[in-house]
């Protein structure tokens, strides 16, 4: 394996451990809301009394799904991207080697 597939196979690891990390993020804040949304609607109410409780779903369901998506973009896409370079040069080297070997 060249220099160049380990830096590749290393990004995609920390990649792949960042989009598991940002989907934990994101069932823990669905599940805190979901378990305890009055007890955070009351918390949060207090630093802005003036919204009203379905604003304040609809802005954390936003923000959930903002999150997910810049996790897919940033983090999912780029692995799977990596993973699919990785898989290329390992079957054309395997062609090569197999070329040359014959």
């Amino acid at each position: 394996m060249k220099l160049s597939d380990q830096a590749l196979e290393t990004v995609s690891q920390v990649l792949i451990r960042s989009t598991i990390m940002g989907f934990i993020l994101i069932f823990w804040w669905g599940g805190c809301l979901q378990l305890a949304g009055d007890f955070c609607y009351k918390m949060h109410s207090c630093l802005i009394p003036s919204i009203p409780e379905p604003h304040f779903h609809l802005v954390h369901y936003i923000g959930i799904m903002t999150t997910k998506l810049v996790i897919m973009v940033v983090f999912l896409i780029p692995f799977i991207a990596i993973k699919l370079v990785l898989k290329k040069r390992r079957d054309f080297s395997e062609s090569s080697t197999l070329a040359n070997g014959s």
